[in-house]
């Protein structure tokens, strides 16, 4: 029996955050443009446009198309060419910074970051004051991460130059992205957007800060604004300085690709906000990523070097669990950017999801190169590491590591525990579990319970899953009431998660507390009606109480999703031949076992007694010697092939394998069952009450030893046991008709209470109105106190149902003989020796002539 299905905690990293768009200003005429980074942890990047003149070539200034390491090279030549100085060489000394700090390089950056401001302060100290001059100022501020002082340069901008957007946008950026003023960015923006309807970096930022404030719709709007401001036929961006006769392009070209960059952008922004309001609502899920993935291709084919723009169509592909197409676009992003984690991590989950774990881990590992702190990486490869792999000891190390780099991070905690858990350890796992809650019940001082935040409903969720995992180690060591108080408390903090009711079901299920055990399961196929493994469970205790009927449904519903679970169809399997005696069907159901796990030896035990029931005895043989084979010291395997030697009538082999499997397992129950079985058969009552003594102490609370052993009493003529054995099964299993009418029998041979006996027999008739034995047992009753009429009319209702029944021929004989009908009798006599024999001298041991 299973009653724990552990779903790992995957940290799915699916959110594509969009950052501040840095308007950068050129040697006139003034212009922006865009930049947006993926990457969750990083600095923001920023780029600028120059002027087209011949002593500052633009090819340095570009915004869009050269990677870091190609704009590294030109700007060094630009500055080593000795062409330009004053602000024109600090420009390009802040270039070259901005393209160092985007290929990992924030040493050389910030040493070029310093550079261009020593030029740009000495500029403004010999001059005139210049709008200019300290907007480019307040740009390295800005870049150099000094939010304070380029607020102040953008502010002294704006006072020299009112009617210039840009410092309007950049002081804006700098107040959301920098000091949390949403409303003053706004404000800002929308100051630009007076001057100029269509500085479209003031609609893309100030839609930025309306996704930031949770106004999706109204972000929507703004970047549309921004697409309807730039022209629909702008080109593609592309890498190329030069054209085809080697000449460099000139400053139009360069406009040109600024718009397409920004176009492409906001098609870009936009597709983040769909793919944002998807993520928030279910119901319109679907149509979201659709528009999403939609926006994000028309920035593919406007601005195809742009790694952000495959990372966000990935995401959109992963939320639709398209993993195929997310992979493709999270490689192509790759190609394009080589060195970001979060593409690299991003490609590890989808990879983990369509199974394939070494490329998972592959992934993950180059993320954590990437960035050795982050701890996402490691979390992920450990997850890979133990529920892909089973290599406990590798993930345990990897969430051993990133607790060192932050030991509060509760997810390390969990997935650590449930390492140890499935490596066999549970003490360890506690352990790990306990400390998790500790964690977050700190936390929940400052989150409260019950709070509708994203935040606090994160975060208690997280204390119910660890609750939930620290429930299933308790499992493991049978400490059912720990288990249940924290399967409890963890239904308590987030009654919406299906497999914490499956799980306590479990629980239920283990000590047998069926009708319980019930409750949950439905709960769980409530919350998740396509719950494999919940349906399987309730299967299994509606198979435990007697409901073959709804167990096989459920077992059913449980192959309807899940059709590779094989043991739902071992299950079903034994309900068809044990219940319905369906051989046919029962063998489909262990040969499709078998299909999906080769030599499984309990779909090979199972057939061949399946086999053995349609007449097969030889291929059921083959299965049964096939198990035995595989496992030659699994007792069931031997306890099986008794019961088929037994089906076969070859009692000594029967016994012979029932023997073997007890010594094996000498705690088998059904084994000492069987066994006393054959005894019993062959007459040795002795070693088969021995047998069933044994099995009542290995199952104290079954029925059926109980009614075999008083069975085996009655054969002994030790009937007051054989009473008390029937009474004992009666009192397990209220419902076990032959038990009454066995009982009814040896009380009616006893002879002490006749009124006790007839009361057997009529219960068992309610619970079997055609018991022929009931039946047989009220009339030699009546007959043994002389009420003939009464004794023939109840052997009368045995006959109408079996004509040839010897028992009843011969008792209702008895019973003409004594009321005087001797001839009737005397047929009725001899019709029933010659069926059975024997059948005279059994109602003379009964006392019966």
């Amino acid at each position: 029996m299973q009653t724990i299905f552990c779903q790992p905690a995957l940290a799915l990293l699916l959110g594509v955050c969009g950052v501040a768009t840095v308007a950068m200003a050129q040697n006139p005429p003034p212009t922006s443009v865009p930049r947006v980074q993926t990457a969750p942890r990083a600095q923001p990047k920023s780029e600028v446009i120059a002027a087209d003149t011949a002593s500052t070539p633009p090819i340095c200034y570009a915004g869009y198309g050269l990677r870091p390491s190609q704009k590294i090279k030109v700007c060094t030549d630009v500055i080593d060419s000795g062409n330009l100085k004053g602000p024109a060489l600090g420009l390009a000394y802040f270039n070259r910074g901005l393209a160092r700090a985007n290929d990992g390089d924030p040493k050389g950056s910030l040493s070029d970051y310093r550079t261009a401001l020593r030029f740009y302060t000495d500029a403004i100290r010999s001059s005139a004051p210049s709008a200019q001059l300290v907007f480019q100022r307040g740009l390295i501020y800005h870049a150099m991460g000094d939010a304070d002082q380029a607020i102040v340069d953008y502010s002294d901008a704006i006072r020299l130059s009112p009617r210039e957007t840009l410092a309007y946008v950049n002081r804006g950026i700098v107040l959301y992205t920098k000091k949390d003023n949403n409303e003053g960015a706004i404000s800002d923006f929308d100051s630009a957007l007076k001057i100029n309807r269509c500085e479209t970096t003031a609609w893309i930022n100030r839609g930025l800060v309306y996704k930031r404030k949770g106004n999706l719709n109204q972000s929507i709007a703004d970047f549309t604004d921004a697409i309807k401001c730039l022209p629909a036929t702008s080109p593609p961006v592309t890498a190329v300085t030069v054209d085809p006769s080697g000449k460099p392009f000139p400053a139009q070209y360069y406009q040109a690709m600024t718009q397409s960059a920004q176009l492409a952008d906001a098609y870009y922004q936009r597709g983040l906000v769909f793919l944002d309001k998807g993520s928030k609502d279910k119901k319109q899920a679907i149509p979201m990523f659709d528009a999403a993935i939609k926006d994000f291709n028309d920035a593919i084919r406007i601005n195809p070097t742009a790694a952000a723009h495959f990372v966000g169509r990935a995401s959109a592909h992963m939320y639709k669990e398209e993993f195929r197409a997310a992979i493709a676009d999270f490689t192509e992003a790759i190609r394009l950017s080589p060195g970001d984690e979060y593409t690299f991590l991003n490609r590890g989950i989808a990879y983990h999801s369509v199974n394939e774990p070494d490329n998972a881990i592959a992934d993950y590992s180059e993320a954590h190169r990437i960035n050795p702190l982050d701890v996402a990486p490691l979390l992920n490869r450990g997850i890979v590491y133990y529920s892909k792999k089973g290599q406990y000891d590798l993930a345990i190390k990897d969430f051993t590591d990133c607790l060192k780099i932050d030991p509060k991070e509760v997810n390390c905690l969990i997935n650590r525990g449930i390492s140890w858990r499935e490596k066999g350890d549970p003490d360890k796992a506690i352990v790990d579990f306990t400390e998790a809650l500790r964690l977050g019940l700190l936390t929940g001082d400052v989150l409260q319970f019950g709070s509708k935040e994203p935040e606090a409903v994160r975060h208690w969720a997280q204390v119910a899953h660890a609750r939930y995992q620290r429930g299933t180690a308790y499992v493991l060591k049978t400490e059912y009431d720990l288990a249940l108080a924290d399967f409890n408390e963890a239904i308590r903090l987030n009654p919406t998660e299906a497999r914490v009711f499956v799980a306590r079901g479990g629980v239920y299920l283990a000590r047998q507390e069926y009708k319980r055990a019930i409750a949950d399961f439905n709960e769980g196929i409530r919350l998740d009606p396509e719950y494999a493994f919940a349906y399987f469970q309730r299967g299994f205790a509606y198979h435990a109480i007697e409901e073959p009927d709804k167990a096989y449904d459920d077992y059913t519903q449980a192959i309807r999703w899940d059709p590779k679970y094989i043991t739902s169809y071992l299950n079903r399997g034994i309900i068809l031949y044990t219940r319905r005696a369906d051989y046919e069907r029962a063998i489909v159901d262990f040969t499709t076992a078998l299909r999906l796990g080769p030599d499984n030896i309990n779909a090979l035990m199972h057939r061949g007694v399946a086999e053995g029931g349609s007449g097969e005895f030889d291929k059921g043989f083959a299965d049964l010697n096939r198990a035995i084979e595989l496992s030659p010291e699994f007792a069931r395997a031997y306890y099986y092939r008794g019961v088929l030697f037994s089906m076969r009538g070859s009692a000594d082999r029967a016994l012979a394998d029932y023997t073997t499997a007890l010594r094996l397992d000498a705690k088998s129950a059904e084994a000492h069952v069987a066994r006393a079985a054959i005894y019993a058969q062959i007459g040795q009552q002795d070693k088969a009450v021995a047998d069933l003594t044994e099995a009542i102490k290995l199952l104290p609370n079954a029925a059926d030893p109980y009614y075999n052993r008083g069975y085996s009493y009655f054969a002994k003529g030790q009937y007051d046991r054989a009473i008390a054995d029937y009474g004992e099964a009666i009192k397990l299993n209220p419902r076990m008709a032959i038990a009454y009418s066995n009982r009814c029998l040896t009380r009616g041979i006893v002879g002490k209470d006749p009124t006790e006996a007839l009361r057997d027999c009529d219960e068992a008739l309610k619970l079997q109105p055609a018991s022929l034995d009931a039946r047989d047992t009220r009339g030699f009753i009546y007959l043994k106190l002389g009420d003939f009429p009464v004794s023939i009319n109840e052997y009368n209702a045995a006959l109408q149902l079996d004509p040839n029944r010897a028992r009843s021929l011969y008792g209702r004989g008895l019973a003409k003989t004594k009321s005087g009908d001797k001839e009737g009798g005397t047929a009725d006599m001899a019709a029933a020796v010659k069926i059975a024999p024997k059948v005279a001298e059994d109602f003379a041991r009964l006392g019966m002539k």
